[in-house]
């Protein structure tokens, strides 16, 4: 059951989407098992509470900006969002950034221009 608007709006349900991206191939590191394990249970996990999953995995770079840029575009207000990421990343302060491909030893403090940066809220 989708989650309902506050009192005095509309009695429509809140859309419940999300994005799971899991990618666990590299090619300049060593397979990772369990992202794209990790992405189908949380793609079941969401659907079976009613979200609308868009499920991507072993992207590169380009395909994951399009996908999100895609998903973005698709964000209605009063929408309710998840975004879900399972891969190599970094944290710093809180923000979020995460290796599309690439991830090489002493990459990680050198790659900003290369990361996706994910704000924490």
């Amino acid at each position: 059951m989708a989650t309902k608007k506050k009192a005095g709006t509309s009695s429509e349900p809140r859309r419940k989407l999300a994005l799971v991206i899991g990618i666990g191939q590299y090619e300049h590191c060593e397979k990772l098992e369990n992202p794209e394990n990790d992405a189908n249970d949380m793609s079941l996990a969401l659907e079976s509470i009613d979200f609308v999953v868009t499920k991507k995995l072993h992207l590169k770079r380009g395909e994951m900006r399009h996908v999100i840029i895609d998903f973005e575009e698709s964000i209605k207000p009063d929408d309710m969002v998840l975004f879900y990421f399972a891969g190599h990343g970094t944290q710093w302060e809180v923000c979020i950034n995460f290796l599309p491909f690439r991830a090489m030893s002493g990459f990680y403090a050198s790659s900003a221009f290369r990361t996706f940066r994910i704000k924490i809220i």
